[in-house]
């Protein structure tokens, strides 16, 4: 009996840490707008937090080519959009990917995004000890009309 209270609370113990660990950094609110027939590119919304200095180096996705970080900005009364090659994240600050005119730019769809479906985004940070970490993250579909507080304006 004394045997399985010690097994328990080791397991108890390593399950804390898991999350520790796993809990560098929140991701919520994923979502991209479904698309037309025919579009070959689409935008990701997301809200994410570090908990360290970290930079998204690399996002990847099955349903695109290429999956990029976009930011826009007005210039000479022009909008202008860049592919960042890295995105920093400041510890304990909150980003919305998205409302501020950096955002995820998925080109070269595979197929057609509809609503109510959901796509997977691999989303490769480095913090800055140098160790890497990849993150899966499930952003829903959402219908071309709906409103969303964090629409991407352009």
């Amino acid at each position: 009996m004394v045997l399985n209270k010690y097994l328990l609370a080791g397991f108890g113990l390593f399950l804390y840490l898991s999350q520790a660990v796993a809990g560098e950094v929140s991701i919520s609110d994923a979502w991209a707008r479904a698309t037309a027939p025919g579009q070959d590119s689409a935008t990701v919304a997301l809200h994410i937090t570090s908990q360290k200095e970290a930079s998204i180096i690399a996002v990847s996705s099955a349903v695109a080519k290429t999956v990029e970080i976009h930011s826009m900005t007005h210039e000479n009364g022009m909008m202008k959009m860049r592919a960042l090659e890295t995105f920093p994240l400041k510890a304990k600050h909150e980003v919305a990917l998205g409302s501020d005119g950096n955002h995820i730019m998925l080109v070269g769809l595979k197929k057609q995004l509809n609503a109510g479906d959901s796509l997977i985004l691999n989303l490769t940070l480095q913090f800055a000890d140098k160790h890497k970490e990849t993150i899966e993250v499930k952003a829903a579909v959402k219908p071309m009309s709906e409103q969303h507080e964090d629409s991407i304006q352009y």
